[in-house]
């Protein structure tokens, strides 16, 4: 029916179609839904800021009194996009196979096992496919002893798969005890809709029996994270209601979660409180962060709380401040063999406090125990201005770091004795991503780091840390996915004064036959994060149609340091969305993509980007998704009633206070900046908006303020020719909910630095069938 429509134009009489197709077609098309259509503000509500009005005609939709009424506009914008969809069921379900067979190997390699405390930790997939933590003894004649002659015999911690089905969990993160006797899993109840879709969980304790079982201890409710201290001791944070992480607060395994002791409570609303651990578990570190600055305290692990005063201030007394907060400064501390080491890009004269205009490098800095605070710093190792610090593995010989240098990883070994330093040699030319394995062990001579590339499956190497040689490997081939069949580049796309990187991903075929393909970018572009050339299950089924991917390396991120951040936010933050349109000209211009067939994807703060750049040059693309999109950022940051607009006041600005701030958001924001996407007669991409309504950082009325003012003043308020905005926002779902942890979705930074985590899990089924949805709209779309 929608073939026949746009075959014959927009302005097909029915009449015409009654003598050419018959009634049942004419029929159809009579009884085809019009999008919904929200009601305005009466009177429209006028609001003064700053001197300068501003119109918000559906600013009802972020009154609580509302809801009711929001959410019934949800589900008729939900009817209208599953009715326009409908013909791609069968396309939706070709794409999800092809997802789930996107992993399918010849054989599994043998789990990648680490050695701690006397066993041997590993995780293997079970018969069904779920993912089992399970540990055995690492030597056989100490383990008769210790498992009651179960000697070699596994022992399984958690099967994710009857966590879910018996106890009605989803896991998070699991770490275990100092004395390996119980372990902690952190969890989210998945039959509880609000609590599926928080970002606290359960803590689940059980202990570790001499027979080879486990049992359950205890529940800790309202944990977001959380790190083991000796005797039975558990130290966790909260969030408070505004999602900020604001409180540690210490535990003993045993006693009523009402007792714990309050060790860290952080009043200011920019602040983010973390509690973590040194990797000679001999201290614990509270940090405090900010977007742009980190202030650290650390107290010995031996701390007994319970026995000092049970004050917050008695708390306070055993707390040592490492350095106090200065912006646009950022410092992480580990421990080993009586020093600290200290990655941090504070100046030169680290006692130095005056004002800091631009972020500085990062370098590695050692202190003696006795004196970890700044005065007693020494800088052990720094890089080039060209290349940033992003992580460091501490040994007792050799100190691993991975940088970035001009946006791709290297990995640096420090020699300690030597005080030399060597490169390992990366594969896929260094077009991958490179994170480095936890490992427990000081005195190790060997080093693990995990790969993964746009077309290879995720894998994991040892490396000799004297001689750098490749010495073990855990990887897997996939059965429908010829890694040659593809090629990796990064070209640097002129704007301005700077270059832009680009990573393309695309069939080697396509681009020797010297034809235009379809092409997707994806952009993020906030809070230093870089943009990974990882592996993305979503993005099979594209490259195997011929698409190219292009990973919009866009100033707001980290892939060229701090300075390259600093230039995409606040006052910058204009520069994210001149680079992704100069991304898109580069695109055309050298005939990789045509206009028909160039489509973007965001999600969240790079759902902005996106919305912006659609405002600015419609006419460069056919399609674009935004996923939980923070389309409307200027109202979010003028209410500080709503989650982390405190925190995020050094990302965005803060136009409550600042005039300026003010008009830089108004600016480019998406939702106030839709006149301009109508206007001139400009052709209108296609549009498919997803959204969770138990979305606390991105509030569902955000996208779908958006989608309102789309329709009234953009042109898409009836069946605009073959242009669509479609919007779905699915009731229970919350920020991350749907589409996994591939990408960075995250309007907040993973400040997860704990290095005894394992892993964590997502919804594999939403996942899939989500993408496979964004996907069918963004063949189709291109393809009409």
């Amino acid at each position: 029916m929608l073939v026949a429509r746009r075959a014959f134009g927009r302005y097909i009489s029915t009449p015409f179609l009654h003598k050419v197709f018959g009634n049942k077609i004419a029929a159809g098309i009579r009884s085809a839904p019009r999008p919904p259509i929200a009601r305005r503000n009466d009177p429209v509500r006028k609001a003064v800021w700053h001197g300068k009005p501003r119109i918000d005609e559906y600013a009802w939709m972020q009154s609580p009194h509302s809801e009711s009424e929001l959410a019934e506009y949800l589900r008729e914008e939900a009817r209208y996009a599953r009715h326009l969809m409908k013909g791609t069921a069968r396309l939706q379900r070709q794409i999800a196979e092809e997802m789930q067979k996107a992993t399918e190997v010849h054989q599994m390699p043998p789990p990648v096992e680490t050695e701690s405390g006397g066993f041997v930790y590993y995780v293997r997939q079970s018969s069904s496919g779920s993912m089992v933590y399970c540990r055995r003894p690492a030597d056989a004649d100490d383990a008769r002893s210790q498992l009651d002659m179960l000697a070699c015999s596994e022992q399984v911690m958690v099967d994710v798969e009857q966590l879910a089905r018996r106890d009605g969990y989803e896991l998070r993160n699991l770490l275990v005890s100092d004395d390996h006797d119980c372990f902690a899993c952190l969890a989210a109840p998945l039959h509880d809709s609000h609590k599926a879709s928080s970002e606290s969980g359960d803590l689940l304790i059980y202990s570790l029996s001499s027979s080879g079982k486990t049992k359950p201890v205890e529940r800790l409710e309202d944990v977001f994270n959380f790190a083991f201290g000796p005797r039975s001791t558990i130290f966790y944070t909260m969030l408070d209601e505004k999602l900020r992480a604001h409180r540690v607060l210490g535990h003993r395994i045993g006693q009523p979660q009402s007792e714990d002791v309050v060790i860290f409570d952080e009043p200011d609303a920019e602040c983010f409180v973390d509690i973590t651990r040194t990797k000679d578990k001999r201290y614990h570190i509270v940090n405090s962060s900010t977007l742009d600055s980190s202030e650290l305290r650390i107290f010995s692990s031996d701390c007994d709380f319970w026995q000092s005063q049970s004050t917050v201030s008695g708390s306070y007394d055993q707390l040592r401040l490492v350095r106090r907060r200065q912006k646009n400064v950022e410092y992480f501390i580990d421990h080993h063999s009586g020093e600290f080491v200290i990655l941090t890009n504070s100046p030169k004269d680290s006692l130095s406090f005056s004002h800091i205009s631009e972020p500085l490098p990062f370098r590695l800095m050692r202190a003696p125990t006795e004196h970890p605070e700044a005065y007693g710093w020494k800088e052990l190792l720094s890089v080039s201005d060209s290349e940033r610090i992003e992580d460091v593995e501490v040994f007792e010989k050799h100190i691993v770091v991975s940088i970035k240098r001009q946006g791709l990883p290297a990995v640096i070994v420090y020699n300690r004795p030597l005080g030399s330093r060597a490169e390992i040699r990366l594969p896929y030319n260094g077009y991958c991503t490179v994170r480095p394995e936890p490992c427990p062990q000081y005195n190790a001579s060997t080093v693990r780091l995990s790969f993964s590339s746009p077309v290879h499956l995720e894998s994991v190497a040892e490396y000799n840390l004297d001689s750098l040689k490749m010495c073990n490997s855990w990887s897997a081939t996939p059965l429908h996915i010829d890694s040659n069949d593809f090629v990796i580049r990064q070209v640097r796309v002129p704007n301005g004064n700077v270059l832009v990187p680009m990573t393309l991903i695309h069939p080697e075929a396509a681009y020797w036959s010297q034809k235009t393909s379809p092409t997707l970018i994806r952009i993020y572009g906030a809070y230093g994060v870089s943009l990974e050339p990882e592996f993305r299950l979503e993005d099979v089924p594209l490259l195997r149609r011929g698409w190219t991917i292009a990973l919009a390396h866009v100033r707001g991120g980290g892939e060229l340091g701090r300075q390259w951040y600093a230039d995409g936010k606040c006052l910058n933050k204009q520069n994210s969305v001149s680079d992704l349109l100069a991304c898109s000209r580069y695109l055309l211009e050298k005939n990789w993509s045509v206009t028909s067939k160039l489509a973007l994807t965001g999600a969240s703060a790079g759902g902005l980007v996106v919305g912006a750049a659609l405002n600015a040059e419609p006419n460069y693309f056919r399609a674009a998704t935004l996923h939980v999109p923070f389309v409307d950022p200027l109202s979010s940051m003028l209410d500080p009633d709503l989650p982390l607009t405190g925190v995020e006041v050094s990302e965005w600005g803060n136009p409550l206070a600042s005039s300026q701030d003010y008009d830089n958001i108004s600016s480019y924001a998406p939702y106030d900046n839709i006149e301009s996407l109508g206007s001139n007669n400009k052709s209108m991409p296609s549009i498919l908006v997803t959204a969770g309504g138990q979305d606390k950082r991105v509030s569902v009325w955000q996208p779908a303020k958006w989608v309102a003012r789309l329709r009234s003043k953009a042109g898409y308020a009836g069946h605009n020719g073959s242009s669509k905005l479609l919007f779905l926002a699915s009731a229970d779902a919350g920020h991350f909910y749907s589409h996994g942890n591939n990408g960075n979705h995250s309007r907040d930074r993973d400040r997860d630095r704990d290095r005894d985590r394992i892993t964590e899990s997502h919804d594999d089924y939403g996942y899939i069938h989500a993408h496979a949805l964004r996907n069918a709209f963004l063949i189709t779309e291109t393809n009409s």
